[in-house]
């Protein structure tokens, strides 16, 4: 009998055919197993992928077609997560968008954008003016734009600052007033504020922008123009704080309230508001600008002296005075609101759907309206009153005095009417007690010093007495 190691070991690839044949036959029996183990792990890892891919059906035999469907399946259904995932991967990206497109921070934003950009090209326009102006007049202390430190009086060059903020302010906000309302001004923003025509959010970041665009614009005018860099605003020679504050002040107002009336209040030349805040500007940087600078804004003030790094000790009056202004102006618009300044001089604007004398739809003409009824109301219920005799106040001598004499007059609204405590007698009591007396003596002699009740009764006695002997000899007649 031959040992194992009598035979020739067998070549790699007969033992693999043996296996795969043993294999594919199923004999689990003859030759060596690993190929059955292998198959073995094959198969429980395709099912664990499988399953974590969301196949849900594992392969139960082992026969080609089974497994050809198996791969199949397996395939398209990988494509179909792929496409989930392209699919999840295009859908939240276009619904941000959709969602932020319809948002209100999307319209804040693009208010903060045109105040940003709006407010840079105002400034920098003015800016630029007030550096051609001031060309010639060197390094003014502080850089400053007033003119009492840049050559004393020189009525040319106060008109041509002048007319760099107004001609600025009004091309600038008739751009942008669709977008952002043109406001360009913490004072402006302040004002609309407390009139609840901007929301205090929007109010913040406007006014955060608005600072932003101010220092930008100094910014760009500083290193752009070779020109000395005055265009700071600090006060003039011999201005007090006082003074400068209530300058500040006085004009800033006459901004605002014009910006109010114009912007705000609409009416058929509501359009070409921005012309008219333009030319208001002018006015008040003609009275300002020689004594504060004109800054009618705390914006305008702040850009310069942050490029410049000099904040003077006097800068907080180019923020108190400007929001001093604001307040006045909008305590004294609610005022005349109050008032229902539409009413005073009807028809002025011509603008049927705003005017309402015109419009009987509009706000202040609904409040007439319903006043008109109050009052109406109230003097039909006067006139009722004046109207009634109070003929339970009176005793039975008033009311037989007053019925004997035609004369008198018992109208309530010919009497005094007092008021009267109980106990008291009312001048209506009063009166008739007088005349009734005074028509008992006349009849009587001798009831001359009765009391009111005794005559009283002693005369309406006698005249009962007096109607029925009328009646008797009627009678008999």
């Amino acid at each position: 009998m031959s040992s194992h190691s009598d035979f020739a070991p067998r070549s790699r690839g007969e033992k693999d055919t043996r296996q795969n044949y043993g294999d594919r036959n199923g004999n689990s029996g003859v030759g060596d197993t690993s190929g059955i183990r292998s198959r073995n792990q094959n198969l429980n890892a395709r099912r664990t992928y499988g399953n974590a891919v969301g196949n849900l059906g594992a392969r139960d035999d082992d026969s080609t077609t089974t497994a050809d469907t198996h791969d199949h399946s397996y395939h398209a259904h990988r494509r179909k997560i792929r496409q989930r995932l392209r699919e999840k991967q295009k859908i939240p990206g276009h619904v941000q968008w959709i969602k932020w497109m319809n948002s209100e921070w999307k319209n804040h934003a693009v208010a903060m954008i045109g105040e940003f950009v709006g407010t840079t090209f105002f400034l920098f326009f003015a800016f630029g003016g007030t550096q051609v102006a001031n060309i010639g007049s060197g390094n003014t202390a502080n850089n400053t734009t007033t003119g009492s430190t840049t050559g004393g009086v020189d009525p040319s060059k106060l008109l041509y600052i002048s007319l760099s903020f107004g001609f600025s302010l009004a091309v600038n906000a008739w751009i942008f007033f669709r977008i952002s309302g043109g406001l360009f001004n913490p004072a402006v923003t302040l004002a609309l504020t407390l009139t609840r025509d901007l929301d205090p959010l929007r109010a913040v970041l406007l006014l955060i922008i608005q600072i932003s665009g101010a220092c930008f614009a100094a910014y760009l005018v500083s290193v752009i123009f070779p020109s000395p860099f005055n265009v700071q605003t600090t006060l003039g020679a011999g201005t007090t704080i006082a003074q400068g504050v209530w300058i500040e002040a006085l004009c800033t107002a006459e901004l605002v309230f014009t910006i109010i009336m114009l912007a705000k209040e609409k009416h058929r030349a509501t359009f070409i508001a921005p012309v008219g805040i333009g030319l208001a500007l002018f006015i008040a940087e003609l009275v300002a600008v020689y004594y504060t600078g004109g800054s009618l804004n705390p914006a305008r003030s702040f850009g310069p002296a942050a490029v410049a790094h000099d904040f003077t000790g006097s800068h907080w009056i180019y923020w108190v005075g400007p929001f001093v202004g604001s307040v006045l102006a909008v305590g004294f618009y609610r005022l005349m609101k109050i008032l229902e300044y539409e009413m005073a001089n009807p028809g002025q604007d011509g603008d049927e759907e705003n005017d309402p004398t015109q419009n009987p739809e509009h706000e202040v003409a609904q409040y007439v309206e319903e006043r008109e009824a109050e009052v109406q109301e109230i003097q039909a219920i006067e006139e009722e009153e004046s109207s009634a005799v109070p003929m339970d106040s009176l005793d039975n001598v008033a009311v037989a005095g007053f019925r004997e004499n035609e004369d008198l007059d018992l109208k309530r609204k010919d009497l005094t009417r007092k008021p009267f405590r109980v106990g008291e007698e009312s001048q209506v009591q009063k009166t008739g007690r007088q005349e009734a007396q005074h028509d008992l003596e006349a009849q009587w002699p001798g009831s001359a010093g009765l009391s009111s009740s005794d005559a009283g009764g002693d005369a309406y006695i006698g005249e009962k007495r007096r109607m029925r002997q009328i009646s008797g000899s009627g009678a008999a007649v």
